[in-house]
């Protein structure tokens, strides 16, 4: 299910709104500019302003940004040339354009989410209720703090902004400290936990949401600088708060991993928070995964699928490890794979992979005539959601902070949630869980989700020799794999692996935003006095 956006005010241009997305669960917003002093006026207005949030903001971080860092610097995804090569072994230059899209991108959500904020505390009337005021405010304060949360992990001391106007006066603001945004954030999520609702129209996202983000960014910061332990008051936490979800939510695990990934079960109860993305809506409403994503232009019938990134060899070994096909052939293509639903009017009995070079499969899903995709797929331009949170998340979210600073654990919640996802898969359940068999199954179930990389960055804050040691015996590069050949996996001559430092798990900070504000180079202040 689909829902009307309408963005609003970038960082630098926080006067106007503009109609451009648009999904099915609101009625379409007027058409032109807007006077922002005439809008927020009434309960629909809100659902209008706030629906703009899960659409166009996020674009510049959806593709390439969050697979060159969640999968590629992950060890997930390899790509030969350059720039991509360099966050394959971890020398990504200041320089590079992606690092700039990204960080761009992430700001762009928190200016678009600080305007919301202040707009509904400036023009809302005291005739709209305060839950529905307090609710449109939550859903922009929980947008601006899982933006916080990327951007604190993958850079560090950031600057926090929550007037944009401010920033246009004073353009020049300083990094703060990875304490006060873990504070900052926390403090916005759990005002999101507290005025979201705890149903809503689906693909909004819900107290429930908040309550697993929450979780994950407790887990987070009960590492940080621990020195080979995690902080126990921020454990129980995590705990406490995916406990909630997985126990007192009712949501549930979609029986079937693959249904997941098929356009047909966007917002499935499983999604917690997913970008929602138009077909048609204009340039940046839209996901261009597929194009670049798929293997060849069979795929789709519309002459893109340019396969620009590969499964690695250690992602592949990851499944093979556990015997895990199902989410394997849900992640990948692999030579001789068939996808029935891959339909076009060239092939009407659906997709067989031909290539020995394997491809990415998820957030592949076909040509406008295949099955559930009602038309709504041109080249570079999908509508499938992007999952940035999912209920299997929190299972496992809970299942680890239990584990905690244990070297094992046989706790019986925690199994219960690891196990959950586990047996989804098709696999047997675990007797004991530790860290290594936590990572594994976090790779196999959130494979091409922009997520291991984070995982890979919390083990590095509490544990950065285990965190390095792990990265430096993946196996990076690519493989062949040919069922009928007597070896049917063949990597190339040259092996490429990597040797990373401490500086390696951090990207540097964009060349273009230190030379246009050089307080980005001096020292992080606090924020909070």
């Amino acid at each position: 299910m689909k829902f009307n956006t309408l963005t609003t005010a970038s960082l630098l241009a926080a006067t106007l709104l503009a109609s451009s997305c648009s999904k099915d669960f609101l009625d379409r917003p007027p058409q032109g500019q807007i006077v922002i002093e005439e809008f927020y006026k009434t309960p629909a207005e809100l659902r209008i302003v706030t629906a703009g949030l899960y659409c166009r903001p996020w674009f510049e971080f959806n593709y390439p940004f969050i697979v060159d860092v969640g999968e590629t610097m992950s060890g997930n995804a390899f790509a030969s040339f350059n720039p991509r090569f360099g966050y394959v072994n971890l020398t990504v230059p200041e320089g590079e354009g992606g690092i700039q899209y990204g960080w761009s991108g992430l700001f762009n959500v928190v200016a678009h989410s600080n305007t919301v904020v202040n707009n509904v505390a400036r023009f809302t009337p005291a005739t709209v209720p305060a839950a529905i005021k307090n609710g449109a405010v939550a859903e922009a304060r929980f947008m601006r703090a899982t933006a916080y949360f990327y951007l604190v992990r993958i850079w560090g001391a950031v600057p926090i902004i929550t007037d944009n106007s401010a920033l246009l006066e004073n353009p020049m603001v300083p990094r703060n400290t990875v304490t006060d945004v873990y504070r900052f954030i926390i403090e916005d999520l759990t005002y999101a936990a507290e005025n979201l609702p705890a149903t809503d129209t689906p693909g909004r996202v819900t107290s429930w949401g908040a309550k697993g983000m929450l979780s994950k960014v407790y887990l987070t910061r009960a590492g940080i600088a621990q020195n080979g332990t995690r902080l126990q008051a921020d454990l129980d936490k995590a705990r406490d708060m995916a406990a909630d979800v997985v126990n007192n939510s009712k949501l549930t695990l979609m029986p079937n991993y693959y249904d997941l990934f098929l356009r047909k079960n966007e917002n499935n109860p499983e999604s917690l928070f997913a970008l929602q993305w138009v077909y048609n809506g204009g340039w940046g409403s839209q996901n261009n995964m597929q194009s670049y994503l798929a293997p060849d232009s069979r795929v789709t019938g519309l002459g893109d699928g340019w396969n620009n990134i590969s499964p690695t060899y250690d992602l592949y070994q990851n499944f093979e490890a556990n015997g895990d096909n199902v989410r394997r052939k849900a992640t990948m293509f692999l030579n001789a794979d068939v996808y029935p639903e891959l339909t076009t009017p060239a092939l009407p009995n659906g997709y067989t992979m031909t290539a020995t070079q394997p491809a990415f499969k998820k957030y592949v899903i076909g040509g406008p005539t295949a099955p559930g995709n009602d038309g709504q797929v041109g080249s570079l331009n999908t509508d499938i959601n992007t999952y940035i949170l999912r209920l299997s998340d929190v299972y496992l979210t809970h299942a680890e902070a239990i584990l905690g600073n244990n070297a094992s654990t046989t706790d019986a919640a925690a199994l219960a949630s690891f196990n959950k996802v586990r047996t989804r898969a098709g696999l047997t359940a675990a007797t004991s869980i530790d860290q290594m068999s936590m990572l594994r199954e976090r790779r196999s179930e959130f494979g091409m989700e922009g997520q291991f990389w984070f995982d890979l960055l919390r083990l590095n804050d509490y544990n950065p020799s285990a965190a390095i040691a792990y990265v430096s015996k993946q196996h990076r590069n690519t493989f062949n794999y040919t069922p009928a050949a007597a070896v049917k996996v063949t990597e190339p001559a040259n092996i490429v692996t990597v040797t990373p430092t401490a500086n390696s798990f951090k990207l540097p900070y964009p060349l273009v935003e230190r030379q246009t504000n050089p307080k980005l180079s001096e020292e992080p202040v606090p924020y909070y006095k």
